[in-house]
């Protein structure tokens, strides 16, 4: 930008000496009256350029002031459950978001049916069921076509079927307020919930203010107004210390493309799938997208018209997600491009996210597990085979009364079982 100048008093002087020493002659006194005369106007330049970088400071003291987040007002917690109160204890943790715990088979069994029935209300309200199925994932760096995912011999050399075992998959993004609640609860100091490999790295993992926490918070908290945003600025291990903690996990790779793309067998072995969770066009009106939203975070309660079938949201923009693969880097013309250092999953693309091939179901990115970026947040994940979806019965219930009832929308027929493995591979 071309900047326009006025004349300075200083100048004004010196052009106002410079006659007088013409008129002298040019002799050693006029050189010294222009001399003088220039030191004057210097130093006032000076004094004038101090007073105007003392102001610049200012303002932008000001500016930064306001641009800094306050932090929100933590609410008042209550005193812990009491160990030998059932209820209290039952009450505490959904109020953590812990439902997913309270249904593991060590624990559910100790639950009463209504109990129960509380805990499965959470589960729905909050996790979306995405039913068992096949996948394709199509090849790292190559266009997808969604119409034409012939898994048959030798038809997609390149790419991979996944078979996907039933799984509950979080509706929103983690926010700031639930992981909160990790926070408050010492999930930073519990030992247990951490990767052994980066102990000596989560006493470095610390918000603004040096407390433990995501990277953008302050005093161990997130910035007012901001409890319903996506919690961002967390690691990998971060996020899998959460999920722990929750009773939960981070989704496999397949199962989070599955609840956006929404196979469809097509008939034969073709499988379609969509681009996007709401069909196969763009439409960044539905989306957090470079351009078409307010170029930041936003709540995860807006763009609701971006939702998956199954009932997910913000599967595409908005932040990128942590998932539980690794990224084993791109496959180019000339083979794989294998990165540097190991790298974890990246699903779903950003605000800040331009390319529309970036922001699809299928594209995968990925970062080393230890970036705290921000703009990349996650989601949790639950094998329906890892919990109890349906009360086993009390000690009214009399002897060969006939099996349990299932409780719950979706629960029927779904037998708890063992751990479950997230996907199983099919090389196609």
């Amino acid at each position: 930008m071309w900047r326009t100048h006025t004349a300075t008093p200083a100048t004004i002087l010196l052009l106002l000496l410079l006659p007088v020493c013409l008129a002298l002659g040019g002799g050693p006194a006029s050189l010294l009256l222009l001399i003088g005369g220039g030191s004057v106007g210097v130093g006032y330049l000076l004094l004038r350029v101090a007073a105007s970088h003392r102001r610049h400071r200012s303002a932008e003291a000001a500016v930064e002031a306001t641009r800094t987040p306050r932090p929100a007002k933590p609410a008042v917690r209550p005193a812990p459950a009491d160990p030998n109160d059932p209820n209290a204890l039952v009450g505490e943790m959904l109020a953590q978001g812990r439902y997913a715990l309270l249904l593991r088979p060590q624990i559910a069994g100790n639950l009463s049916q209504s109990q129960v029935r509380r805990v499965l209300a959470a589960l729905n309200e909050n996790m979306a069921l995405v039913p068992e199925g096949d996948v394709v994932l199509s090849p790292v760096g190559e266009p997808f076509d969604p119409y034409h995912l012939e898994v048959g011999e030798g038809a997609l050399p390149a790419g991979r079927k996944v078979q996907v075992a039933p799984v509950f998959l979080g509706r929103y993004p983690v926010t700031n307020r639930q992981f909160y609640e990790f926070v408050a609860g010492g999930g930073y100091e519990q030992v247990a919930l951490w990767d052994a490999s980066v102990w000596t790295a989560v006493l470095a993992m610390t918000d603004r203010t040096g407390k433990p926490g995501p990277r953008y918070w302050i005093g161990g908290i997130y910035a007012e107004g901001e409890e319903d945003h996506p919690v961002v600025g967390v690691s990998w291990y971060e996020a899998a210390a959460f999920a722990r903690w929750a009773g939960k996990r981070l989704p496999s790779d397949a199962e989070w493309v599955k609840a956006g793309a929404w196979p469809m067998p097509t008939g034969g072995t073709t499988h379609g799938q969509r681009r996007y969770p709401w069909g196969d066009t763009i439409d960044r009106g539905k989306a957090n997208l470079w351009g078409s939203g307010p170029e930041q975070v936003a709540s995860v309660r807006e763009f609701a018209g971006g939702v998956s079938v199954g009932g997910v949201y913000q599967l595409i923009g908005n932040v990128w997600e942590w998932t539980g693969g690794n990224f084993r880097g791109v496959d180019g013309p000339d083979g794989r491009l294998v990165p540097a250092e190991p790298m974890k999953s990246l699903r779903g693309g950003a605000f800040d996210t331009y390319f529309d091939n970036q922001a699809t179901c299928q594209f995968q990115s990925g970062d080393s597990p230890l970036r705290r970026k921000h703009n990349i947040g996650f989601r949790c994940a639950v094998g329906v085979c890892d919990l109890v979806l349906a009360h086993h019965g009390t000690t009214s219930r009399a002897a060969g009364a006939g099996p349990p009832e299932p409780l719950g929308e979706g629960s029927a027929g779904l037998a708890p079982g063992g751990p479950a493995e997230p996907a199983q591979e099919i090389s196609v």
